[in-house]
């Protein structure tokens, strides 16, 4: 596994991991402040993994558009 690989591994934990809390609040019918925590935890990372992918895979921002 190369060093891109796992650190972009940690991005994608973060994505599922949040999913999966949400998801769990959702099916237990437990919906708190910490949930809408997570929803916006989620769309941090999404686009923080978007970010990180461009920087460690070399995309240029117009190519990536």
């Amino acid at each position: 596994m190369s060093k891109r690989t796992l650190a972009m591994s940690g991005y994608y934990f973060a994505v599922i991991f949040l999913v999966a809390c949400i998801l769990y609040d959702l099916v237990a019918s437990s919906v708190t402040g910490f949930t809408f925590g997570y929803v916006f935890a989620l769309f941090y990372f999404i686009y923080r993994a978007k970010v990180a992918h461009r920087l460690l895979f070399g995309y240029e921002d117009e190519d990536y558009n």
